[in-house]
Order: C-alpha cells, then structure tokens, then sequence
C-alpha cells in the first residue's frame, strides 16, 4: 500500500543554503577563470580524459563554453527539483516518516546537485589548466575526492533511509 504524498513546505537547511552558496561561488570563479583565459586558450583543448587522468580526446574551446552550460542547467534544475520533496519516490513511505523523509530528500538532492556541479567546477579548471600546459593530467586525488563524496552521499542517503 503506497502512503498518498503530502505536500509539506520542508525548509532548507542553514548547512544547505551555506553549501550553495559556496558552489555557486566557485562556479562563478570558475567561469571567471575560464573567460579570463579564453585568448589564450589553444584551439584544440582536452576534451576527454582517461581513468589514468590523461587525456584521451581533444576537442575545440567551444565545448568548455558547453560544459559550463551544462554545469548551469543541471545546478538550475536539480535546484528546482530539490524544492518539490513531494515529487520524489521514496522507499519505505509511510504516515509516521513522511516528513524526516521529505527533510532527507531535500537534503540528499542539494548534496547531490552541489557535488555533481563542483566536478564540472573541477574539470573546467583542470581543462584550462592543462590546456595552458600549466598541469599535465587531472588531479587525480582531487577528483576522486570528489567522486568518494558524491557516491558516498547516495550510500549514506540510502542507509538513512532504510532505517526507518
């Protein structure tokens, strides 16, 4: 028997609100980064990387630009879906949790939004850099930071959740 969703207004989190900030901050940064570097980015910027952090493919400037436009519709919209906590589907939803899941819920998309969009932060500043010749592959340790914390936060969300 499926619990019918209610909708409640969950209030984000200080800890959340403060996280996008943050990001929002560094993506900017970022695109700062980028346009300031623009002229002297070579026609033929790496594209691709490898599992070693090598890159693998090359490709025109254009797709940085492209990345970013990714990295801003995905931010946008996940924000937009992180406001509908009745939307999601849950596991395990029933009267007496529907509002810790709810609060778990925006959590766990806010989490997931920021991380996703601190990795397209990561690789257009990599991207630059190594395009510039000023680093020779990705940071690995970084960029498996990032992935631990982005696919550590869906284990934890999960846990949680099958708590209840």
């Amino acid at each position: 028997m499926e619990t019918k969703k209610p909708k409640l207004d969950i209030e984000k989190p200080a800890i959340a609100k403060a996280f996008d900030v943050l990001v929002i901050a560094l993506f900017a940064a970022a695109l700062v980064y980028l346009l300031l570097q623009w002229n002297q980015l070579p026609d033929r910027i790496p594209a691709h990387f490898g599992a070693n952090g090598e890159v693998d493919r090359y490709g025109s400037k254009i797709e940085l630009l492209l990345l970013s436009v990714i990295g801003i519709v995905m931010w946008v919209g996940l924000w937009i879906v992180e406001k509908y906590p009745y939307m999601f589907n849950y596991m395990n939803l029933r009267p007496d949790n529907v509002e810790i899941q709810y609060r778990y819920g925006v959590l766990f998309m806010n989490v997931i939004k920021n991380l996703s969009t601190l990795v397209v932060v990561f690789l257009l500043w990599q991207s630059v850099d190594i395009a510039l010749a000023r680093i020779d592959s990705l940071n690995a340790p970084i960029l498996i930071t990032l992935l631990v914390l982005l696919f550590g936060a869906i284990g934890v969300y999960f846990y949680k959740v099958l708590k209840l």
